[in-house]
């Protein structure tokens, strides 16, 4: 018999099962072979334990107590972060409110040139809407029961519709020039008289393109 034989009746012969002529081979091979006699000590000793200890379990586990541990855990870590997050919610909430802060109290001071640009703008887009609203409105219109809109007296000028109402000079934004009038009137009370001598100057040339461009429009609609 050879060891990978012994090795497999082992098993057998420590339950006592084994017998007949495998037992008789498993011994002599015992006799001659001190490998396989230090495996069979050491199953024994393995079985043993096992026995011996059969009638012992280990106690079950508390499982109430086994959740309270793991809630425990989740608190604590939960507390650690919460700290962290809480900063940095604030930290984003500040630096939000920070921006509109300084966004909604900020002062606008506005230069001469940057002035005199935003007006000269204003200007320029009131000239081309109201161009577009006399075009549109007073444009020669097709079919025979369309009229055009006139003034009376004994001369009539062309008008336009503007907001339900008649307008004879076709202005269509005098509200937002009187805002901007308001305003510069409002801001020359702190220039000194240099600044409102070329403001004036400006303004003037302005004046005259829009002028120019309003009669133009009246002759050439």
């Amino acid at each position: 018999m050879n060891c990978d034989k012994c090795q497999e009746l082992l098993s057998d012969f420590i339950d006592g099962t084994l017998t007949g002529e495998d037992r008789i081979l498993f011994d002599s091979h015992l006799v001659d072979c001190l490998s396989c006699v230090g495996v069979r000590e050491e199953m024994r000793s393995i079985v043993g334990v096992a026995r011996e200890t059969r009638e012992h379990y280990a106690a079950p586990p508390n499982e109430r107590a086994m959740w309270l541990r793991i809630r425990n855990t989740i608190e604590v870590e939960l507390d650690t972060n919460r700290p962290a997050k809480a900063a940095a919610n604030s930290a984003r909430d500040s630096s939000t409110e920070g921006f509109w802060s300084r966004w909604m109290g900020k002062r606008w001071e506005l230069s001469l040139p940057q002035l005199a640009t935003s007006v000269a703008a204003v200007a320029a887009t009131v000239a081309l809407v109201t161009t577009l609203g006399v075009r549109s409105f007073t444009g020669e219109p097709s079919g025979p029961n369309v009229q055009r809109f006139t003034g009376q007296g004994t001369n009539p000028q062309r008008g336009v519709i503007v907001d339900g109402s008649f307008s004879g000079n076709g202005s269509v934004r005098q509200t937002e020039i009187d805002y901007w009038q308001q305003r510069v009137a409002q801001r020359k009370g702190n220039w000194n008289p240099r600044m409102r001598d070329a403001f004036d100057r400006s303004m003037g040339v302005i004046n005259e393109a829009v002028s120019d461009s309003m009669s133009e429009l009246n002759n050439n609609p």
